[in-house]
């Protein structure tokens, strides 16, 4: 995984190169300074040089000037170092999210995907720029300063480094309970969004059954065991943050003690001991800063480790090595020994089901819920893969065509009619994006609300609200049937389309479907068989399967359950 990590600089290993080289000039900025001051504490004050001592003086203001600008130009491109690696992330995420089965998002939560694009790569993007950055600044310290203060002494300065290292080492090992308590509490973060997430999505719903305050209980809960995984995590970092409070003040000790036997022991000259104190502090500086980016490392790994966990998911439905582009569709579609069931579901939703679908036919599947009318729409453009069995559209294998084109031939009107943020000049021209303005006022003319958007003070640059929430139900399926009109695909699905709708709505809304399916093969699932009694196939499906066929005309005559159901909701419209 490391190595995985370490690829991602590649794309920016110009920018990485010019951070590491100003770390290396600030650190060398750094070790200079004690070596000025060892020489004017030795040599110029003894012999009262005042002028070379303000002209060293002078030397140390421009290094420190130049120093400033390292860490000015290291804190500037280091960050958008790690921001770039960041976009890059989160850009190979979202395009994993686009090629992922529908059955990752049947069991995952919106609010920890979100998690995952967001806080998540920031942390990693942290890890990115401080983590390389302090481990050349540290290593590059600790190497220089080994080297020039064994010219002082070996023996005391080796043994000091071996201290250190270990003291080092074992503060590192200590901190294990920290990476632990932070991992457990990015868990809870991820789930805490996604109860928001779905909180605030749903509040029209929590407000029409008065559950406001079932939410804050439900939430209350899921914020103490946030809490909770806080105070195991803060309480680890509080034992780490004190074990390196006490290594650097127990550094500092050990080398206040050995440096004043070395000058008692005349081995030191006062100046020698100042230096080697400055060159302990100042490596213990950025050690220190190097445990407390352990907390930094240990989010930001965790993070990586959960962006793996995505990249790593199969796609399951993906163009074969060989696939070739669906074209000249006529529409005709075939459904030969379908099994399917949904993940581990062993009976499965279609068992051995066949339906033959000619070019232009108009097709409506009837029955009860839970025996495949939806499944059997989602199967068509490839939203999930068959078990068993195949599909064909004009005798081409929808596993041998590419997703791309097979989807370009598909118009498909949900019950559910997902309005995204923006004006509804962008809603409709979702359906072809890049459009003229004039083909969406077409458009939207042929789905019969082009009069009520001139209507509006601002037209089409009108702002739909959250999810469209600024539209009525009439008026959003409205604009889910014009941007199927600017798709113009051979094969319409329409999917309990107007179900949600009153009936003068659905009437209104009918003319346009109606519009919609002219020269179209349609598949039609429905509840209201007032919307599908012109079908020219009606198909009655059950817990076995299909169980009747035929026009409204043909299935009046016989005894069963379409007959059962039409009479059932004709004496309901008495």
């Amino acid at each position: 995984m490391l190595k995985t990590f370490i690829s991602y600089y590649k794309p920016h290993r110009k920018k990485l190169y010019f951070v590491l080289s100003m770390v290396v000039l600030f650190a060398l900025v750094e070790l200079s300074v004690p070596i000025f001051t060892r020489h004017i504490l030795n040599d110029l004050i003894p012999n009262k040089d005042i002028t070379k001592i303000l002209m060293i003086s002078g030397i140390l203001v421009g290094l420190l000037l130049f120093y400033a600008l390292f860490h000015y130009l290291v804190g500037y491109h280091g960050h958008m170092l790690g921001i770039s690696i960041e976009k890059d992330m989160r850009m190979r995420a979202f395009e994993k999210l686009q090629l992922l089965s529908f059955e990752y998002y049947d069991v995952n939560k919106t609010g920890i995907i979100m998690t995952r694009l967001t806080s998540d790569l920031h942390e990693v993007a942290e890890l990115a720029h401080h983590g390389i950055e302090e481990l050349v600044a540290v290593g590059l310290m600790m190497v220089l300063g080994y080297l020039y203060l064994i010219q002082l002494d070996f023996w005391v300065t080796t043994g000091l480094f071996v201290l250190f290292i270990s003291l080092m080492l074992g503060l590192m090992f200590s901190r294990r309970k920290m990476i632990l308590a932070f991992r457990k509490l990015r868990k809870e973060h991820a789930q805490i969004n996604s109860r928001l997430e779905g909180s605030i999505s749903g509040i029209r719903l929590t407000r029409a059954f008065s559950n406001e305050s079932f939410e804050i209980e439900k939430f209350a809960d899921d914020n103490d065991i946030y809490i909770d995984a806080y105070r195991g995590a803060y309480r680890a970092l509080g034992f780490a943050n004190a074990m390196n409070n006490f290594f650097v003040q127990f550094i500092n000790v050990m080398v206040l003690l050995c440096g004043a036997y070395l000058v008692m022991s005349d081995r030191f000259t006062a100046g020698d001991m100042f230096a080697y104190f400055i060159y302990f502090s100042m490596l213990v500086g950025p050690i220190k800063r190097l445990m407390t980016m352990l907390e930094t490392f240990q989010q930001g790994w965790a993070g990586f480790e959960r962006y793996m966990e995505l990249m790593r998911e199969p796609i399951t439905i993906k163009d074969k090595e060989d696939a070739y582009a669906l074209d000249n569709v006529k529409g005709g579609i075939s459904f030969e020994s379908v099994s399917f069931g949904y993940g581990n579901d062993k009976k499965g939703v279609l068992d051995n089901f066949n339906l033959e679908i000619k070019p232009g036919e108009m097709v409506a599947l009837v029955g009860p819920s839970g025996v495949g009318k939806t499944t059997i729409a989602q199967l068509i453009p490839r939203f999930y893969d068959l078990k068993s069995g195949s599909i064909k559209i004009d005798g081409h294998d929808i596993k041998d065509v590419t997703l791309k084109s097979l989807r370009q031939q598909i118009g498909y009107v949900q019950q559910d009619v997902l309005i995204f943020w923006g004006t509804i000049g962008d809603n409709i021209a979702y359906g072809h994006p890049g459009v003229s303005l004039t083909d969406i006022k077409e458009a939207a003319k042929k789905a019969k609300i082009h009069d009520f958007i001139e209507s509006l003070p601002q037209g089409y640059d009108t702002m739909v609200g959250e999810r469209g929430v600024m539209l009525s139900g009439g008026q959003k399926q409205r604009i889910s049937i014009a941007r199927i009109f600017l798709r113009d695909p051979k094969i319409l699905i329409l999917d309990e389309a107007t179900s949600a709708l009153d009936n003068i709505t659905e009437s209104m809304i009918q003319e346009s479907l109606d519009a919609l399916s002219q020269g179209r093969t349609v598949i039609a699932i429905a509840h209201r068989l007032s919307t599908i009694h012109h079908a020219d196939k009606i198909v009655v499906m059950g817990e076995t399967g299909i169980v009747q066929m035929g026009n409204h005309e043909q299935l009046i005559q016989e005894a069963g359950h379409y007959k059962t159901l039409y009479e059932s909701s004709h004496k309901s419209m008495l």
